[in-house]
């Protein structure tokens, strides 16, 4: 799993009084997969479009969908790249380490539109950058990493991070949360929430919301972990939460829990939704399978009023 999943650990801190709710009714449908991949990995969803990673010989490489179509975003020739994020208006953003880079510990942060990629470094020297969400203002979040060397960055993932920023007008702000041994941001909405994830005293990872100025742990309870990938305009928080036997996707919204698991699955992933709440995902048809790197799904929901959908 890429920076924006981590490990499964000890047990969490969850806010009190945060309720449960009973799963909505959604219809699956397979998400596609890129043509002649080995696997594809869908990591967000927009309007009408899906973004994500694929697997190719040698090389895990971007994509964009709309529809049935595919279109690969390989940055600067890059050995890796990965899309997290898509607004309204098909700008994306992600990340990707270009031929001779040290995938654990040399990735940029890009965007891209109208065919159009720019590169998204923070400005600081030694610096790893990933860029995981964009909202219709263009106001992108994601993670850095001060250093090239292990000791400096996480281990094991292709856009390792320690702080969490947020690029607006052009202007950069670590966003961490307190006393957080490493943080990222995963998301931003319309209306400038953040969400993300951090670890702290050697427990997490934990899921975090940023709103007016204020963290707020989100984490499910009784959860070993918590990811918060997305958040939409409506304030809807999705994501994957670990239990001591496997993994379930989640919305938040308002207090409110929700678990997502799809159906004939051992495990499930939500790792988008967008602005209708049609969330994206992952699920495991079988227990072993490396970081959800299983079968790709999106779930269309029907209309609740509790996701405002239309």
């Amino acid at each position: 799993m890429r920076a924006r999943g981590f490990t499964a650990a000890a047990v969490v801190l969850f806010i009190i009084g945060m309720a449960q709710a009973t799963a909505p009714l959604y219809r699956f449908t397979s998400a596609g997969n890129y043509p002649r991949a080995t696997a594809t990995i869908p990591l967000g969803i927009g309007k009408g479009q899906i973004v994500g990673y694929y697997s190719a010989p040698s090389q895990n490489l971007g994509y964009i969908q709309t529809g049935k179509n595919f279109i690969s975003v390989d940055p600067r020739k890059s050995i890796t790249s990965h899309v997290e994020g898509i607004n309204s208006h098909g700008a994306a953003v992600g990340g990707y380490c270009p031929a001779g880079c040290n995938m654990q510990a040399g990735v940029h942060g890009f965007s891209y539109e109208d065919g159009k990629l720019t590169d998204i470094d923070y400005p600081l020297p030694s610096t790893t950058t990933t860029a995981n969400g964009i909202n219709d203002r263009g106001d992108i979040v994601g993670g850095y990493c001060t250093g090239t060397g292990y000791t400096s960055c996480p281990i094991g993932q292709e856009s390792p991070a320690i702080f969490g920023f947020l690029l607006k007008k052009g202007i950069y702000t670590t966003l961490a949360f307190p006393g957080a041994q490493e943080s990222q941001a995963s998301a931003i909405n319309n209306a400038g929430d953040v969400v993300g994830i951090y670890l702290i005293n050697n427990t997490g990872p934990h899921a975090y919301l940023y709103k007016d100025g204020v963290y707020t742990t989100i984490d499910y309870p009784g959860s070993v972990y918590t990811v918060a990938y997305a958040v939409n305009t409506s304030g809807v928080v999705a994501g994957v939460y670990g239990d001591q036997s496997t993994t379930h996707g989640f919305t938040y919204s308002n207090g409110t829990f929700t678990q997502i698991d799809a159906p004939n699955s051992v495990g499930t992933a939500v790792t988008g939704i967008n602005d209708r709440g049609d969330i994206v995902g992952l699920r495991n048809l079988s227990l072993g399978q490396d970081n959800f790197r299983g079968i790709p799904l999106s779930a269309v929901s029907t209309p609740l009023a509790a996701f405002r959908d239309s």
